[in-house]
């Protein structure tokens, strides 16, 4: 027997029809953009469900709990990430063109979809335990391949300083304003390409000499 709005908490199954299809997107698209604009805990399910065009309790059609809608956000981001990376690192390319590669395909996700990425730093706290451990795991073995490619881009480093780059081009990346810019895409994208390439391709350079005060 199908659950219905009126039980919540219990266990469901997704609607497999196609407004089922675009009932659960919607309610995913409202609760990334309302985790990220007013925190995990300031937002209620009817407050989803108000910006999804349903009712709160319908929402458990969906999933079990807010919990559970967060976990599903940020596990679907970090997913489509691990296989952009396996499908960028499986081309045939020397490591500038692969380095390029990624940091095109890094960018066009946080413009489509940056707001999972601010939503996983901020409330990544509230996941449980197994989902943290799952997330742990993608994200060692994604950092590892980015280490293994700047040190093929850029021999003269060591693991750790390599390790430490990767993390701050992360940062980089994941500071691009998208929803608050009147730039356009086209245009930002195209300047933070060319402030990632730019850090990246500083690594190891001779350094400056400093001017005398």
């Amino acid at each position: 027997m199908e659950v219905t709005a009126e039980e919540p908490g219990a266990q469901t199954a997704p609607a497999r029809t196609q407004k089922g299809t675009r009932r659960r997107a919607a309610i995913m698209a409202a609760a990334a953009d309302l985790f990220r604009e007013r925190g995990f805990q300031a937002t209620s399910l009817d407050d989803i469900g108000a910006v999804a065009g349903i009712s709160g309790p319908a929402i458990y059609r969906y999933f079990n709990s807010k919990h559970e809608l967060l976990t599903q956000l940020i596990e679907d981001a970090a997913t489509v990430w691990r296989q952009t990376v396996n499908e960028v690192l499986n081309e045939d390319a020397p490591p500038i063109v692969t380095l390029e590669r990624l940091i095109d395909r890094a960018i066009t996700l946080q413009l489509k979809s940056g707001n999972l990425r601010h939503v996983y730093f901020q409330e990544a706290r509230v996941l449980d335990d197994d989902a943290r451990r799952r997330l742990a795991r993608i994200d060692r073995v994604t950092v590892a391949e980015w280490v293994h490619l700047l040190c093929e881009v850029c021999p003269g480093l060591t693991d750790d300083e390599a390790r430490a780059a990767v993390l701050m081009l992360d940062g980089l990346l994941r500071s691009l304003p998208s929803p608050n810019t009147s730039m356009d895409q086209e245009r930002l994208a195209k300047v933070m390409k060319e402030m990632a390439m730019g850090a990246v391709l500083a690594l190891g350079a001779p350094e400056r000499a400093v001017a005398s005060a």
